[in-house]
């Protein structure tokens, strides 16, 4: 399967967006905590889309998987119901057999940085769940996304 991948001067991050939703709330009225978690998911996924990997290319016949291996959310500042949410995305590594997607969710019309999370994602083969290198076309759809933290924070503006 051969991926599309966008053409870019120099790696930077994806900005997607979305807002917070009557059920991300709690009883105070902010985002909860494991509501950031969809936020992830909807990040990595139009990231993934924008790299030429939509989901349904992705699953049409898998030869391999990316199983989370780990996931961190750091809270700074509360998001409320209806806020309109920029998710900074990009990978801060690629490994042989691993990447790390990072997501920092800011508010659109402020920039404040509301939380920030990193995704550790391991390539296993579809068969065994045995790890294997990261494919090549893989490596190649990501690059243009692949910048350090501190890259993806300076290079950032609202937008």
């Amino acid at each position: 399967m051969a991926f599309h991948t966008p053409k870019m001067t120099s790696p930077s991050p994806f900005l997607a967006y979305d807002r917070v939703r009557w059920a991300d709330v709690d009883l105070v009225g902010i985002m909860r905590f494991s509501a950031f978690t969809r936020l992830v998911e909807v990040a990595e996924q139009e990231l993934l889309r924008e790299a030429g990997m939509a989901y349904d290319k992705i699953f049409d016949a898998p030869t391999v998987w990316f199983p989370r291996r780990q996931l961190s959310i750091e809270y700074f500042s509360p998001a409320r119901i209806d806020d309109a949410l920029t998710l900074v995305t990009y990978v801060s590594r690629i490994g042989e057999t691993s990447l790390t997607f990072n997501v920092d969710v800011r508010s659109t019309s402020r920039w404040t940085l509301i939380a920030a999370a990193s995704m550790t994602v391991v390539c296993v083969t579809v068969d065994a769940f045995a790890k294997r290198p990261l494919p090549t076309m893989v490596r190649e759809a990501l690059a243009p996304f692949a910048c350090s933290v501190e890259e993806a924070r300076r290079g950032g503006t609202a937008g």
